[in-house]
């Protein structure tokens, strides 16, 4: 009697669990209360639980590679904006590392190209086919991509078919750069003058010796020295040719000090000034280009 009263309330209880069981299974099913359940708990604990685990990695790759290339991107865009805004091809090629490159449109182009030296701008491309190109209007972009040694340059047409391409070397460009409004500085503190100083009286001499074009070979911008508001006392000569181009430096005095302008003169030209200064130390001058008297200036 006893084990059939226990095996009643077995039975029971059993029943009871099952239909429990079913009624939570099917309330799971329907409302999903203890997914809710479960994620008001992970969402209250959330602050308090660490960063970790393959998601939370994940996640901060992901950011991280993110904040790089915006940075990359924002990086690029700058660069870009100043190489667009460059006053000279000088000022653009120190913007641009090898492999990257810019698009600007012919008019900028073409009011970089006025500012070269005249010597340089027409071996890099005759002004008259400049003028040819844009006259016909078929030019309406410029290409320029730094290389290793200098600037691949590329005319484009409007479908961005290229209408004559050219290679400017750093070396000349380089030079042209380094023309200032004068550093504060003296001929001799310059290395590359050292040796090959002379009084400007005796440089203007010999220049007004040789024939227009290698006066012009000379100083390509005269111009430049004329706008000077000081008085050239000494020249000085380097001794390497960049890409055809040899460095010239003008001492001038001003009320702060002496400063030096520096221009570029074509090699071959500039050989055939120092020659005939050289003739004119030999003729009757000191033994070496500038007396002491000449170096220390007026």
């Amino acid at each position: 009697m006893a084990v059939g009263r226990l095996r009643s309330r077995v039975s029971l209880s059993g029943v009871l669990l099952a239909a429990v069981l079913a009624a939570a299974g099917v309330a799971e099913f329907r409302l999903h209360w203890v997914e809710s359940l479960l994620g008001a708990y992970l969402a209250s604990t959330n602050a308090e639980r660490p960063e970790s685990g393959l998601i939370w990695e994940q996640g901060r790759r992901t950011q991280s590679a993110l904040s790089v290339v915006e940075q990359l991107a924002g990086d690029r865009e700058a660069q870009q904006r100043r190489a667009r805004n460059a006053a000279s091809l000088g000022e653009l090629l120190a913007l641009l590392a090898p492999g990257q490159a810019v698009m600007l449109s012919a008019e900028h182009f073409r009011e970089l190209y006025q500012k070269l030296p005249p010597a340089l701008a027409h071996e890099l491309l005759s002004p008259f086919e400049l003028l040819r190109l844009a006259g016909e209007g078929r030019w309406s972009r410029t290409y320029l991509e730094r290389s290793s040694d200098g600037l691949m340059i590329y005319l484009l047409e409007p479908g961005n078919h290229v209408l004559r391409q050219f290679r400017l070397s750093d070396a000349p460009l380089a030079l042209a750069a380094r023309r200032s409004e004068g550093v504060e500085r003296t001929l001799e503190q310059i290395a590359a003058f050292r040796g090959r100083i002379y009084p400007a009286e005796r440089f203007f001499a010999a220049l007004s010796e040789l024939g227009e074009e290698e006066r012009r070979g000379v100083l390509p911008q005269p111009e430049r020295l004329l706008g000077v508001a000081a008085q050239i006392v000494r020249v000085g000569l380097s001794d390497e040719a960049l890409g055809g181009f040899v460095e010239l430096g003008f001492e001038i005095r001003t009320p702060s000090g002496p400063r030096v302008l520096s221009l570029p003169g074509q090699d071959w030209a500039v050989w055939r000034l120092r020659a005939r200064m050289e003739g004119r130390r030999e003729a009757g001058g000191p033994s070496s280009p500038l007396s002491p008297a000449d170096a220390r200036g007026p």
